[in-house]
């Protein structure tokens, strides 16, 4: 077709030029160009051989070519001939960018500010790209504060068709935002709507949390969230302007228009359609019935709960439809939802992806849906849980996808495989052990099979501590837990050294929802030495105990929602540990111990932990329980304000401290961010408690009290906490204070 149009148009050409009726166009061509390529420069003249000459399709296409930014000049030269008028676009081209420099980057890193600019050299100098390269410099800087920042381009020439260019900075000070306002919020105050929003102002830690610093998306994303939060308080009209920004005197100053509207109440909630259980059970299930104004967060997630709700019996497709009817005199809106079931779903295939190492049975056994059962939503979210869990994969997704039967669904898994091996050296300080220094070479996946493989090592001046474990979690892809520790560990206490070689095998199963049920053996040869003649009869009895043959049993329920720093859920554990006959072995005792630890989610991003601990051990035979089993409160895990194991019954002829068989203990904390970004909490604590001699009674009347505070970071080098506990009692023979420090290692 494009053949045939061009033969037209040279027939038609060669017609009128024979005839002389009309003057046309021969040719037209560009010239002039050395850098710039012809066919670019001709698809952007609209007139063509063949074509009527007209003065002002010409010109249009002139400025379409200077509009290119490439030339310096363009003229249109013309020639006439027989077969009509042939016509020359002579351009001139701008020079070359050979070099590209920059002056005045001190406060940000000049590979940064190249990269803002992104502008490349040995490209045709072109005005409207030099522009907006500057303005994406400025654009960087005031993402990092620098409102007053000056960019000006500069070019040298380098001989006749070649330039330097050069960006000159002034970057000027950082600029912080001093204050944020709020106009037309007549129902909340500029201090709650400052609690919605992340731009803030300036604060003392803002050098190191860049806090004060103006980021024009987050602002314009705060804009989204002022009218969200005032949707979500029944204002479903409000409307949140263009924040206004206004720089003055070295600060910035923020002014959020808020137009509030009318504000609308809760009126009848219904839910109609295909009911997948008794209206008024569905209806319980409503938060929204709670709300005295319509909050839409609460609405949307009544909603997904709804369809949550049928996908977990099988209906992979429900809808749940809000009719929301506003009533404009009685500021009410009444909400109708309509639920439709659609096919029920079941599960076909679960295909595994992207496991190069690990094995397939590894994967599927911490699958919780099944082929062939009826589709599961919140078996969908179990198994991704699982496997997150696990923590052998870098990414990891259980999706369904449809089937070629529509009521089938297969299960695609995922993962992408991530290192799990780990060989880590480094180093710790504690108030209790002191200089450690650390080790370790571990395996989570042996072999792809899930196990775990590890050896460990701390050395330190009052501790020596050499471990080797083995951990199968899933024995024989069931649920059942094998591990077993072979151990060496020497501690240095105030009154003798303790050496105990030994091993414990473990087994644990899970018994419903989060609880799990722990059981053990372990065998410990110990001796003591470096023990005075003079020392407690305690200690001197102990020396003849060596071998400690035990079962332990635990059972534990942890729903906390991080392992280091929680700030929702619980850790609780009750266990019993019985050492002597009919298993042998020197020790004769019985152990019984109980643990609860709560936290609870505080505003402004704090918590309150509350956390118990409570224990007394049985003699099986008299003369048998030996004193490095006896229990000693103080320091970092326990009783804050006193030093590590110096909370303890004294032995009244030589002073010793020989533990006692019944303790508790009790801590409660508040625990604030200092600074967010940087991972820094504050703690306030008060912690009470105590350890009873074996032959005194429980007394909850007579307890050690501390107070105090504190600092945690979770470090490059590990866990950091300093705290320093005040007694609150102090006797002739204890602190008035201490500090406890830790770093690295565990604590």
């Amino acid at each position: 077709m494009s053949a045939l149009t061009a033969s037209l148009r040279e027939a038609v050409a060669e017609v009128l030029a024979q005839t002389g009726r009309e003057q046309v166009i021969a040719s037209i061509a560009p010239a002039g160009n050395t850098r710039i390529d012809a066919g670019s420069i001709q698809r952007k003249i609209s007139s063509k051989p063949g074509d009527f000459y007209n003065p002002t399709t010409l010109r249009q296409d002139l400025r379409s070519i200077f509009g290119m930014g490439y030339f310096d000049d363009v003229q249109i030269e013309m020639n006439e001939t027989p077969k009509g008028k042939e016509i020359t676009f002579r351009v001139k081209e701008k020079p070359l960018i050979s070099q590209i420099t920059y002056s005045g980057t001190s406060e940000i890193d000049e590979e940064n500010v190249r990269e803002a600019a992104n502008l490349k050299a040995n490209t045709i100098l072109n005005p409207k790209q030099l522009n907006e390269a500057g303005q994406r410099i400025r654009d960087h800087y005031k993402s990092k504060g620098y409102y007053t920042t000056k960019v000006t381009p500069e070019l040298t020439p380098q001989g006749a068709d070649r330039v330097e260019l050069r960006f000159v900075v002034e970057e000027g000070p950082k600029v912080y935002v001093k204050e944020i306002l709020f106009s037309g919020n007549n129902s909340f105050s500029a201090k709650e709507l400052n609690k919605v929003i992340e731009t803030n102002t300036k604060g003392f830690f803002s050098f190191i949390t860049d806090s004060g610093l103006l980021k024009m998306e987050i602002l314009r994303q705060d804009a989204d969230r002022i009218g969200t939060f005032y949707n979500n308080h029944g204002f479903i009209e409000a409307k949140v302007g263009e924040p206004v920004v206004d720089q003055r005197e070295g600060w910035l100053y923020i002014t959020f228009q808020v137009e509030e509207g009318a504000r609308y109440r809760v009126g009848t909630v219904d839910i109609k359609g295909e009911l997948l259980k008794d209206k008024q059970e569905l209806l319980d299930k409503l938060k929204i019935r709670k709300e005295e104004f319509l909050n839409r967060k609460v609405l949307r997630e009544d909603i997904l709960q709804l369809t949550d709700l049928y996908a977990e019996h099988g209906y992979a497709f429900a809808e749940a439809k809000p009719k929301v009817d506003k009533n404009e005199q009685s500021k009410r809106v009444d909400i109708t939802i309509h639920m439709e079931k659609g096919n029920l779903v079941h599960f076909n295939r679960v295909e595994v992806r992207g496991n190069t190492r690990t094995r397939d049975n590894v994967i599927r056994r911490e699958l919780a849906v099944q082929e062939g059962g009826v589709f599961n939503s919140k078996a969908l979210r179990k198994s991704n849980e699982n496997l997150q869990r696990l923590n052998y994969f870098e990414e990891v997704s259980v999706t369904p996808e449809p089937a070629m039967n529509e009521n089938l669904m297969n299960v695609l898994v995922n993962v992408k495989e991530k290192p799990t091996g780990q060989f880590s050296i480094g180093a710790g300080y504690s108030t209790a052990d002191h200089l450690l220094f650390m080790g370790e070479i571990a395996e989570n996946n042996l072999f792809g099979r899930g196990d775990r493989l590890s050896l460990q090592a701390n050395m330190g001046s009052t501790t020596t501590r050499f471990n080797l474990g083995y951990t199968d979690p899933r024995f024989r892809d069931t649920e059942l837990l094998v591990g077993f520790d072979l151990f060496d560990w020497m501690r240095e206490y105030d009154d003798y050294t303790k050496d105990s070689t030994g091993f414990v095998l473990r087994f644990g199963h899970p018994l419903m929802e989060r609880w799990r049920l722990h059981w053990s053996y372990g065998f410990t040869d110990t001796t003591l030495s470096d023990v005075a003649d003079d020392a407690s009869w305690v200690i001197l009895q102990s020396m003849d105990i060596h071998v400690t043959s035990a079962v332990g049993v635990a059972l534990i329920r942890d729903t906390l929602n991080h392992p280091h720093n929680p700030t929702k859920g619980s850790n609780n554990r009750f266990s019993v540990k019985y050492a002597g006959d009919p298993l042998g072995g020197d020790a004769q005792f019985t152990k019984v111990e109980a643990t609860s630890a709560w936290f609870f989610p505080m505003p402004a991003d704090t918590t309150i932990s509350i956390r118990g601990n409570i224990g007394q051990a049985f003699e099986n035979e008299d003369g048998k329980f030996p004193v490095y089993e006896h229990y000693y409160l103080g320091g970092l895990n326990s009783i804050r304000g006193f030093k590590f194991a110096h909370v303890s019954p004294l032995d009244p002829d030589t002073g010793d401290r020989i533990g006692g068989d019944k303790m508790w203990y009790a801590n409660l904390e508040w625990i604030f961010p200092l600074i967010k970004d940087a991972g820094l909490r504050g703690v306030l604590f008060a912690d009470v408690g105590n350890v009873y001699a074996m032959d005194d009674n429980w007394d909850f009347g007579e307890m050690k009290k501390a107070a105090g505070l504190g600092l945690r970071w979770l470090s490059p080098m590990g866990p950091l906490r300093l705290e320093w506990g005040y007694n609150l009692d102090p006797l002739d023979d204890e602190d008035s204070s201490v500090w406890d420090f830790s770093i690295g290692g565990t604590f």
